[in-house]
């Protein structure tokens, strides 16, 4: 039952909609009752059972209602009372149908707002989710929890709601009517429903299990279907595609396997339920019919009978509640997993989010102090000791080897992790106690990958301010050399961009890139390889957009060509996490150092 406890807060969200639901399902299983014990009536008139005054004295209410319609049946004749029952019976079957739509009804609301409830807290979950986190896992085990997951648990787990709310009132009216026709019975009856939920639950576990396997297969089989997309080139170029049939038909036959053996599980549940059942109705039925026969119990013949339609009546709702059981048993994994994408985030990944002050603007300069950052699950850090000044109103690039830690400066300086030790400081204010949040209200940023997203020119433009200022928007828009492209285009700042930018070209998208980081209007912009992956004629047009935007401001460059650098304030070299030199271009150059051996290297 864990799945349903993890559902209770969402559950609340819906709570009066679940008392009124529960109050209509109460009433209908009391007018369901009402029909299967219509059953005596007819039998009391077709076998012309009729009850004494002194049996009516001593065997309480039963014996008093079917004295009192033996007395109608006397004085209004058989065919009358047959009529009369009839039209009855069909005016509460109007009712008790009636009733059992209302809280469809009722139900629908609370099965779709619980889904929608869930989807949404899911999403908050993921989007506040630290930076390192999205690093450490795997994006397609991520889309499977999201997709297949989430749908098993609305089928599973949500579907059963009805059943789980459901049942336990029919069965709890039923049994208190049992109880009053015949007490013994009633306990001989509950002694032997606790063994057959032995065996159901046992099931049940065994389930869950097969469900767990069978999920963890299908996030396996995705995240090989994820790589193979993104890096179909690469297994062309390198011929490497029977290697990855291979690949995914292993994993492809693994879910095969574990799915195959939950189905035939699943498929188990309700025969083996009909079966514990039909074996506890006959045997309740022996017993009771033994008690009967011999005349130890209380009840007659047509009330037997009626107690025993009664009770085959909570054979439903039981098969109804154990079914729901393996149903939520096996959404139970889903919930598990789904819980697990967040759980098994460590400390290490822990980012402040909101937490901390207010964070301060850019005057004077941005100080790293003896720096130490270390990814998790590695041993050597990737910043040892970084030391470096970024005075307000300058740009710094750093340049250095692949692997030096020059994009671990700007993740850190993101405020996506904090430092192992040392400090970043901006006017003196440690950015430890700053909101992450508020910080990067103060900074923008262009990656080498300029990521566009679906919508407008417009929309990426003024991302993530929900008021935008248009005037603002085309004077970044004109900055960055966005007006030269999109003034030929039809729709112009209105023309969409495609999945993911697809309908702009790579200089285009990165221009786009650039007039969003130039719109927030931010203290210090950082350019992490911004022009690497352009070609030559669009790296100078883009490049031309950044230098006359970074006039004036605070710019950090993370460089990979020597040559859009060349004009910074201040050039630093790193290697191995730390700064090993540091100057202008043409001081570097006659140093004869790093600098000079990286830039001879390009230029070779």
């Amino acid at each position: 039952m864990k799945a349903i406890w993890a559902l209770v807060p969402l559950i609340r969200h819906q709570r009066k909609s679940v008392v009124l639901m529960g109050v209509l399902h109460a009433l209908s299983a009391v007018l369901n009752l009402f029909t299967f014990l219509s059953v005596v009536p007819f039998l009391r008139i077709l076998f012309g059972a009729t009850t004494s005054v002194d049996a009516a004295r001593e065997g309480g209410i039963i014996a008093v209602v079917s004295q009192a319609f033996d007395a109608f049946v006397q004085t209004q004749g058989s065919s009358y009372a047959l009529g009369a029952l009839c039209l009855a019976m069909v005016g509460l079957a109007l009712i008790k149908n009636a009733v059992h739509y209302a809280a469809l009804y009722v139900m629908a609301g609370i099965r779709t707002g619980i889904s929608r409830d869930l989807r949404q807290d899911l999403y908050q979950k993921l989007m506040d989710m630290p930076m390192v986190w999205f690093s450490e896992s795997k994006s397609g085990d991520v889309m499977s929890r999201f997709t297949h997951d989430l749908m098993e648990v609305e089928h599973s787990v949500i579907g059963s709601l009805e059943a789980l709310l459901k049942a336990p009132l029919l069965i709890l009216v039923s049994l208190g009517t049992l109880l009053a026709l015949s007490w013994q019975l009633t306990v001989f009856a509950l002694v032997l429903l606790p063994i057959s939920g032995w065996f159901i639950s046992k099931w049940s576990k065994r389930l869950k299990r097969h469900a767990q396997k069978g999920k963890e297969e299908l996030g396996q089989l995705v995240s090989v279907l994820e790589e193979t997309l993104l890096g179909m080139r690469i297994v062309k170029a390198f011929n490497a595609e029977e290697q990855f049939k291979r690949a995914y038909a292993e994993r492809n036959q693994g879910h095969f396997r574990a799915t195959r053996r939950m189905h035939r599980r699943e498929s188990m549940s309700s025969p083996m339920s009909e079966v514990v059942s039909l074996t506890v109705m006959a045997v309740l039925l022996a017993f009771g019919g033994s008690l009967v026969l011999s005349g130890e119990s209380s009840l007659s013949g047509d009330w037997f009978i009626g107690y025993l339609v009664v009770f085959s009546q909570i054979i439903p709702p039981a098969r109804s509640l154990s079914d729901g059981v393996f149903r939520v048993s096996k959404g139970a994994a889903s919930i598990d997993r789904l819980q697990e994408l967040f759980e098994n985030a460590s400390d290490v990944l822990s980012d402040p989010g909101d937490e901390g002050s207010e964070a301060p603007r850019l005057t004077k300069a941005v100080h790293f102090k003896d720096v130490v950052y270390r990814y998790a699950g590695q041993e050597t850090a990737a910043l040892q000791g970084f030391n470096l000044t970024i005075p307000a109103g300058k740009v710094v690039a750093l340049v250095g080897r692949s692997g030096s830690g020059k994009t671990t400066v700007a993740h850190v300086l993101s405020k996506f992790a904090n430092p192992e030790s040392g400090a970043i400081k901006v006017d003196d204010v440690d950015l430890r106690g700053v909101s992450g949040k508020s910080w990067r209200q103060r900074i923008s940023v262009v990656t080498q990958e300029a990521l566009l997203f679906h919508g407008s020119i417009a929309d990426n433009i003024v991302l993530g301010d929900d008021k935008p200022d248009w005037s603002r928007m085309m004077k970044a828009a004109e900055a960055a050399h966005v007006l030269e492209f999109v003034e030929k285009l039809p729709a112009g700042m209105d023309s969409l961009v495609g999945n993911s930018g697809g309908k702009l070209s790579g200089g285009q998208r990165q221009r786009v890139a650039l007039a969003r980081a130039l719109y927030r209007d931010a203290d210090l912009i950082l350019l992490d390889e911004a022009t690497s992956a352009l070609d030559a004629s669009s790296e100078s047009v883009v490049q031309q957009a950044l230098d006359q935007a970074n006039r004036g401001r605070t710019v950090l460059v993370i460089a990979h060509r020597m040559s859009t650098i060349r004009d910074a304030d201040l050039i630093v070299v790193m290697e191995k996490g730390r700064v090993v030199e540091q100057g202008t271009h043409q001081v570097l150059m006659t140093q004869e150092g790093r600098y000079a051996e990286l830039h001879h290297l390009q230029h070779a």
